[in-house]
């Protein structure tokens, strides 16, 4: 491509973010300060995105847009694109922010005026192009994300900036209910986890809006810190949902020959995979992220809880209903989902075994115990740095340093803010031109902390883990 034609897809660039900005200020229009303040914009937000995405569009153009291209390189070409869009909103806004917001802002916060301009809009737009991008890697790795328990995109947003989601990481599936039908799971959710969901996005929000503030709170140079900021956010949400939703769809890869998302199954089926989970006692994240991989490919018969629950009473009910199985195929499906969720935390104990072998009996399928002990460690898992905790750390320290080199440009810079917005205008573009694919370089504290529940290293400075949301040190907001 040369330059002019460089020069061109650039201005039809800032054309469609400018487009989608005005959009967002009409959005912003229908919301209350209230909802703004509060952080409840983000769960509306993030509802009315997800409400309005197309898996099946969207997977179908993936397919054409890049015939043969393994996910991980798709996955970088959008997180590429969602970037370069991200700097330029960044830019714009900067540039269209005028003395007297900067300063309304700066002394009120946000205002409803504000809300329905500029800053505003860009806050709205971030957060949107932002939740696309994590909907169309979870497509890219066919992991279904459910709308109603919005965890998955929770915990992203919460890792890149800096909330801790400790107290509510798997409360959406720690009670056998959550394995009921999608009516049951909606009316358990509402009942049992909405509160904390809520609240933790609500958390997102308010963060997302303080950061907005103080971005540009600096007169002059905002156009270059909104960029540098969204920039940086931006790609690290990327990294994270990334990291996350592959290693969530390995584990689809997995259950994708054992269970169809055309079949109708017998709850029976995900009430041994839940009561093989706790059978030892314990409920671990991996073994959360299995039962969670397993729900979101599976449609079930009609049911009531109380049925569900009764399964799980104990472990004759549980052996009584599988025995009613009648497809061979399903039987032995059925056993390996169940060997599967005993070993996939590494370890094959006691109780775990035992259940395997009486329903193994119960369905009439053969079953190697020594083979399984083999595969148990196999999926040892050898703790490594997560990308979390770069991820989560660079933004922070990357958000704060911008806020610095901002403040001393803005000294260097003072009285020339009549014709700064112009200048930056005509910069940006050619800047993150040849900055798209650069990497940011932070140095982070190598402090580290090991987490007492799955031993993964952590940052000192994060007050949870990143592995396993076990919590480090109580969280000051």
């Amino acid at each position: 491509m040369t330059k002019i034609d460089d020069d061109f897809f650039q201005d039809e660039l800032e054309s469609e973010v400018s487009s989608d900005l005005e959009e967002a200020k009409a959005f912003a229009k229908t919301l209350n300060m209230d909802d703004v303040k509060s952080g409840q914009w983000f769960i509306i937000l993030l509802k009315k995105v997800a409400q309005s995405y197309d898996r099946n569009a969207r997977s179908e153009y993936f397919l054409q847009k890049y015939p043969g291209l393994p996910p991980d390189e798709i996955a970088d070409k959008l997180i590429s694109v969602t970037v370069r869009y991200a700097t330029i909103a960044g830019a714009i806004t900067g540039a269209a922010a005028t003395a007297n917001m900067i300063a309304a802002l700066g002394s009120f916060g946000m205002t409803a005026a504000l809300m329905v301009g500029a800053i505003g809009a860009e806050m709205l737009y971030l957060a949107r192009i932002q939740m696309r991008l994590v909907l169309d890697l979870s497509v890219l790795y066919d992991l279904q994300l459910d709308s109603d328990d919005p965890e998955d995109m929770l915990m992203i947003f919460g890792y890149a900036l800096g909330v801790a989601p400790a107290e509510m990481v798997g409360k959406g599936i720690q009670v056998a209910a959550r394995g009921a039908t999608e009516y049951t799971v909606k009316k358990y959710v509402s009942k049992g986890t909405l509160k904390a969901i809520q609240d933790f996005g609500k958390r997102i929000g308010i963060r997302i809006l303080q950061k907005s503030i103080i971005k540009y709170t600096v007169p002059v140079v905002s156009a270059v810190v909104g960029s540098s900021y969204n920039y940086t956010t931006t790609k690290t949400i990327g990294k994270i949902a990334k990291s996350h939703i592959r290693n969530r769809g390995k584990v689809t890869d997995e259950l994708r020959l054992l269970v169809s998302r055309q079949n109708t199954y017998d709850i029976a089926f995900p009430a041994a995979a839940m009561y093989m989970a706790q059978v030892d006692g314990e409920y671990s994240a991996k073994e959360k992220e299995f039962y969670r991989a397993l729900l979101s490919r599976m449609s079930f018969e009609d049911h009531t809880q109380a049925e569900f629950r009764k399964l799980l009473a104990n472990e004759g009910n549980i052996l009584d209903a599988v025995a009613q199985i009648e497809d061979i195929e399903l039987k032995s499906n059925l056993l390996e989902v169940l060997v599967l969720m005993a070993i996939y935390d590494g370890k094959l104990v006691d109780a775990e075994r035992e259940l395997l072998i009486k329903t193994a009996a119960h369905l009439n399928v053969p079953l190697d115990i020594d083979e399984i002990e083999r595969r148990a460690g196999d999926y040892q898992v050898i703790i490594e740095k997560n990308v979390f905790q770069k991820a989560a750390g660079t933004t922070k320290i990357t958000a704060s340093k911008a806020m610095n080199a901002a403040g001393q440009t803005a000294g260097n810079v003072k009285g020339l803010a009549t014709t700064a917005g112009s200048k930056v205008t005509g910069t940006f573009g050619r800047l993150f031109r040849n900055k798209k694919n650069e990497d940011v370089s932070i140095e982070i504290d190598n402090t580290s902390l090991i987490c007492p529940t799955c031993s993964t290293e952590v940052s000192a400075e994060f007050k949870f883990c990143p592995n396993c949301g076990q919590q480090m040190a109580t969280e000051t907001m």
